[in-house]
């Protein structure tokens, strides 16, 4: 299982980048070009990481220096930081020590508390009409308040993904699919009933394209946030009503077990060993499965277009690039961020995402390519963040997870564990 998760961790959190379809980029020369001969002098920028020192140093330093070829007087240091888990405390135990890295790949729920205590650049006035260069759904992602502080990297949308064989063994269609989350529950149901099998599994942890406790619920038309932002709004009927189908179905059979404590390579793991019929994570999963799943059990999976939700949105993912304030070369900074980010296409091929940046939204190989980065590029203007961003986000998002366990375990019933997080929210929202 821990390879599972370095190998879920290496994709998604995946900061290197290469050339184009011959060798060419097509993005990726920076903001400024040839930025560092600007200041005059060498200028070295660290540059974090997220575990991927295993595997993928050839990828990433090749990078690097392509990029210190192109701009003569820039050095980057690469430090990989080995655990996801460790990324906020070490930056700001590096902040707080004066050794602040100058480019940092952080997800968006990460990024409100370090603008909360003002340790990150706004991207927008250090380069004011850069916000054109991304993806805008992707670029609303690290707005807080009235500034951007996220630099487009890579997203996903969720997908479906579905075990035909299962499927038939439970007397249903595979030609007939979900269409609504209401559907999954009932189908799950049948399948459990028929086969002894989970129908599916949803996970509730906090890093993951396939949901959280907010996406479960906003996906669903429900409140997250008061209109002043100060309190939550989700304990109303409509919540307490998708509470209790998720309780429902977890006490029933019908929801994988481990969906209350797993992550989402927790659930992958579980399809692969034919243990649940449906998941929901981004399609750059296929290949996963491909690689750790046999021949014979892979030819029935397949992968569909994820729900829309009720708003006519799809729950996304990001990872984003922050420079922190305490950057001595903020400029630079941005500039080998941009590089990044616009040169992924390489990387795609290899985990099929989307690219932050707008003008690879056309590139061949993103249009053209595999099934599951057609169901990306046919999702993306779909895509949304239900995440308030707002300090605090990660003790929110924990907060309703553990609530979310409490009610299915039946610790507490679904309207007292949404009132139970509520309260706790309007607290951490005053703070």
């Amino acid at each position: 299982m821990r390879k599972s998760v370095l190998l879920l961790l290496s994709i998604l959190l995946l900061l290197s980048a290469c050339g184009g379809p011959n060798g060419e980029r097509t993005t990726g020369t920076g903001t400024n070009g040839n930025a560092a001969s600007q200041t005059g002098g060498e200028v070295e920028l660290e540059f974090w990481t997220i575990n991927l020192k295993e595997g993928y140093s050839e990828y990433i330093t090749s990078q690097i220096t392509q990029y210190e070829a192109d701009h003569p007087g820039v050095k980057i240091k690469w430090v990989d930081v080995p655990d996801i888990e460790k990324t906020d405390a070490r930056l700001l135990a590096a902040l707080s020590g004066g050794n602040a890295p100058d480019v940092v790949n952080l997800t968006p729920f990460m990024i409100p508390k370090f603008v909360k205590s003002g340790a990150l650049t706004a991207i927008d006035e250090l380069q004011p009409g850069v916000e054109e260069t991304f993806v805008d759904a992707f670029w609303q992602a690290g707005v807080v308040g009235d500034h951007a502080y996220g630099i487009p990297f890579y997203g996903s949308v969720p997908g479906l993904f579905i075990n035909t064989r299962l499927f038939e063994e439970a007397g249903l269609d595979p030609a007939i699919l979900p269409t609504t989350w209401s559907e999954v529950a009932e189908m799950s149901e049948t399948i459990k009933s028929q086969t002894g099998i989970a129908g599916n599994m949803q996970t509730i942890d906090n890093f993951a394209d396939s949901g959280n406790p907010i996406d479960i619920l906003a996906r669903r038309g429900v409140p997250i946030l008061s209109e002043d932002g100060t309190q939550a709004a989700f304990n109303t009927p409509e919540g307490v009503a998708v509470l209790t189908e998720y309780v429902e179905m977890y006490q029933s059979g019908a929801l994988h077990p481990d969906s209350i404590t797993g992550s989402m390579m927790d659930a992958a793991a579980r399809f692969s060993e034919e243990r649940v019929a449906m998941i929901f994570p981004g399609p750059w999963m296929l290949r996963w499965l491909k690689d750790n799943t046999s021949a014979e059990t892979f030819d029935h999976f397949q992968v569909h277009p994820g729900f829309v939700g009720e708003d006519g949105h799809l729950n996304s993912f990001l990872q984003t690039f922050v420079i922190p304030e305490a950057s001595n070369h903020k400029q630079e900074a941005l500039d080998f961020a941009v590089f990044f980010s616009g040169t992924t296409i390489e990387l795609i091929k290899q985990a099929p995402v989307a690219p932050g940046i707008t003008e690879l939204l056309d590139d061949p190989y993103f249009t053209e390519g595999p099934e599951e980065l057609k169901i990306i590029s046919e999702g993306l203007p779909l895509a949304k963040f239900y995440w308030p961003l707002v300090p605090g986000l990660t003790e929110l998002l924990e907060t309703l997870r553990v609530e979310f366990q409490e009610a299915a375990l039946g610790r507490k019933e679904p309207q007292q564990a949404l009132d139970d997080a509520a309260q706790q929210w309007t607290s951490i929202l005053a703070q």
